[in-house]
């Protein structure tokens, strides 16, 4: 539980501060050991990016602070969306984007039919975990996060609106 309330500019830091270290971590998944990413998980560093351009504005413009802060739990809710797709894709309880998940023969398709579908196959499939740990994967972490972080995004901004009328 928050004690002392934040202003607004401090949630926004916090989510620009967050949001940089998700995408600190997604790149260092990339480039530091090799893990390449998906479709879907370019899709998901969109939100991060956009937070911490927020949080940008938010230092600019301060009557549209509690907006900004509003929006920036709905998209910190909409990562936790997307990751939950993803991670849903990777479990194959859902199918994923077409152009981005390897498929079976489908019945009475012929072996050339398969190897072209094959040719042209997603380097990275999104249906395919590029790190886990005991099932859990990456795409499940940052879901678990980014809910995590629109819940505590929306939980500062309800107490900074309880005690600090001005933020």
């Amino acid at each position: 539980m928050i004690k002392t309330p934040l202003s607004l500019m401090t949630i926004l830091r916090c989510a620009a501060l967050a949001s940089a270290l998700s995408l600190g971590a997604a790149f260092i998944a990339q480039y530091g050991f090799g893990l390449m990413p998906c479709e879907l998980c370019m899709l998901q560093r969109a939100p991060y990016a956009l937070i911490m351009v927020i949080a940008l504005l938010g230092h600019w413009k301060p009557r549209l602070r509690t907006g900004l802060v509003v929006i920036t739990g709905l998209l910190f809710a909409l990562e936790g969306g997307l990751a939950s797709y993803h991670s849903a894709v990777e479990k194959q309880l859902v199918s994923g984007p077409s152009g981005c998940t390897v498929s079976a023969a489908a019945a009475g398709e012929t072996a050339e039919d398969f190897l072209k579908k094959i040719e042209h196959a997603p380097i990275v499939a999104c249906d395919q975990s590029a790190w886990d740990f005991h099932g859990i994967t990456m795409a499940a972490l940052n879901a678990l996060w980014s809910f995590m972080l629109s819940t505590l995004t929306f939980a500062a901004l309800q107490q900074s609106r309880k005690k600090m009328p001005h933020a």
